[in-house]
């Protein structure tokens, strides 16, 4: 291989190395972001209940569909 298509192939392999850290990212972001929001639900909601769960009743959150 010449000089300049080693080259390219360095700068194309840093840039799908790149694209791919960015979606790795984004994907973290929204990871934290889930769990924060179940950690929030989980505190006020009737589906985190240590009671018992009668036999009528669904599995399913009344409260959120959970």
């Amino acid at each position: 291989m010449e000089n300049q298509e080693i080259l390219k192939a360095i700068a194309s392999l840093a840039d799908k190395t790149g694209r791919y850290h960015e979606r790795l990212m984004a994907v973290e972001r929204d990871n934290l972001r889930l769990e924060k929001e179940l950690d929030e639900h989980k505190n006020g909601c009737q589906c985190n209940s240590t009671e018992p769960k009668k036999a009528y009743e669904e599995d399913d959150c009344l409260s959120c569909g959970a």
